[in-house]
């Protein structure tokens, strides 16, 4: 009657689902180190916003932002 419920012994996972829960584990990995990137780009332009001065006058962090656009092509 056991085996009408699945029951038994446990399983081995298969190489499939091991390689599965490796590139899983993986990708999560990578994830939380872009995480940990981006916010420290973040604090960085946040410092750099702060300390002001001629370091932001010339500096491509002064550019970024919702209120900058780019233009394409030179002249004006």
């Amino acid at each position: 009657m056991a085996g009408m419920f699945g029951g038994g012994g446990r399983r081995e996972p298969s190489v499939e689902e091991l390689r599965a829960q490796e590139a899983q584990a993986r990708s999560e990995e990578r994830a939380t180190a872009q995480e940990r990137t981006e916010m420290q780009g973040a604090q960085a332009r946040r410092r750099l916003l702060r300390r002001g001065g001629l370091r932001l006058l010339f500096s491509p962090a002064r550019q970024e932002g919702p209120g900058f656009t780019r233009k394409l092509g030179g002249g004006s």
